[in-house]
């Protein structure tokens, strides 16, 4: 589990397909998922790529529960499942998601009206939380940085107790790609499928603009 935020990244906006909205998925411990909400929330002093003059632009949808009490509900469906071992210090409470755009389909997002824009980012926020079977606990969007895009928190386990890290495989994760499209399609004509990773591989693109990148290196790269 990363320590930074989760946040956009260089091929949110250059790499795969510039139409395409993508969602990305992140356990997060007890103390991760503090320093992931100051974050989100913009509570203390924040990175330097964050744009103070812009903060108020930043919309929160959802606000998020004690972690402290989402812990106590992972704990207790864990308990149910007959999971003997008792949960690690570094075990993910909660999920942290993230909603980002190609270049081409931000440029169609923001030509939404702001009712519109938080419309499709809470049907697909939940959406994702319902494929997961887990609950939805904060939703933020944030105009503040180089490129539009919103955070969203799950529980880090579903309904039956399974944590998300071991639910989220490969296949399912392509499934929730294919659940951006046809919920983000739906609010935004023109926003299409995002290529899978294996196919811009064959296609030619270099192998690092496919991986994931640290906060820093996106703002190396993009500079605002």
């Amino acid at each position: 589990m990363s320590t930074e935020p989760l946040n956009i990244r260089p091929e949110d906006l250059t790499g795969g397909n510039p139409r395409a909205a993508s969602v990305r998925l992140e356990g997060k411990s007890l103390s991760q998922a503090y320093g992931q909400r100051r974050h989100d929330f913009r509570i203390g002093p924040q990175p330097k790529y964050v744009d103070p003059a812009r903060k108020s632009l930043n919309r929160p949808l959802m606000e998020p529960r004690p972690v402290s009490q989402i812990r106590d509900e992972v704990l207790a469906l864990r308990t149910a499942r007959g999971a003997k071992r008792a949960m690690k210090s570094n075990a993910a409470v909660v999920t942290a998601g993230i909603v980002t755009f190609g270049t081409e389909a931000q440029e169609m997002f923001l030509a939404l009206t702001i009712e519109q824009q938080d419309a499709a980012f809470r049907e697909l926020a939940q959406a994702v939380a319902e494929r997961l079977d887990t609950s939805l606990e904060a939703l933020m969007v944030h105009c503040d940085e180089s490129a539009i895009h919103a955070h969203f928190e799950l529980r880090a386990c579903n309904r039956a107790g399974i944590p998300l890290a071991k639910a989220t495989r490969p296949a399912l994760m392509i499934e929730l790609q294919d659940l951006v499209f046809e919920v983000m399609s739906r609010h935004c004509e023109g926003i299409e499928r995002g290529n899978r990773k294996y196919d811009r591989l064959a296609a030619g693109e270099d192998y690092a603009a496919t991986v994931h990148k640290s906060v820093r290196q996106l703002h190396h790269d993009l500079p605002l």
